[in-house]
């Protein structure tokens, strides 16, 4: 059995951590678009299109995450309720802050799970492409849509976290954010 936790890098309690012969299983990052940074847009491919969620999409839209988080992550496949009691059951939710790409049947393959924090940021709990729509931009078209988005909102800050584990940290860093914070998940193995 491996325990682990994360601690910011290069902090007392990563060296704590390193001295006592834990190992780092995987690195996460805090990204941030700097203030009053541009937003650009981007094309979608032909027949894609990015816009809230409908209500009714709201099933298809847990699958794709579901699928695309469960790729690298070891753990239960999470039930909708379950996804929808920290979406969109949750308190100071608004249908803008569920955003997808449909494809030009209108499915949804991709989707953005925002949070507007009190003091005026949004934070993208979840983003994810369905695997056989990756490659074509979606993901960096629907960050940019929810950043935009957001703006309207009044947002002032723009924010989510990744990991290793992803891949998808130069996506972010596409988009003009940049590292604000770095975390290990240090583990060790128990006897």
């Amino acid at each position: 059995q491996i325990v682990g936790m994360p601690v910011p890098q290069d902090s007392l309690a990563d060296k704590l951590l390193t001295g006592l012969g834990y190992h780092v299983r995987w690195t996460s990052w805090v990204l941030h678009l700097p203030p009053g940074a541009d937003i650009p847009t981007r094309a979608l491919p032909a027949g894609y299109a990015v816009r809230a969620a409908t209500p009714n999409e709201y099933p298809a839209a847990h699958t794709v995450v579901e699928d695309a988080f469960l790729e690298w992550s070891r753990r239960e496949r999470e039930s909708f309720d379950d996804f929808a009691a920290e979406t969109i059951h949750r308190p100071g939710f608004e249908p803008w802050h569920f955003r997808v790409v449909t494809d030009p049947d209108g499915a949804v393959v991709a989707v953005a799970v925002l949070c507007l924090t009190d003091d005026g940021e949004i934070y993208v709990n979840k983003l994810a492409t369905r695997a056989d729509q990756r490659g074509r931009g979606l993901a960096q078209c629907l960050l940019l849509d929810s950043f935009a988005q957001g703006r309207r909102e009044g947002a002032t800050r723009f924010g989510l976290s990744t990991d290793s584990r992803t891949g998808a940290l130069g996506l972010y860093e596409k988009v003009g954010m940049e590292v604000t914070d770095v975390w290990v998940h240090r583990a060790i193995a128990l006897v």
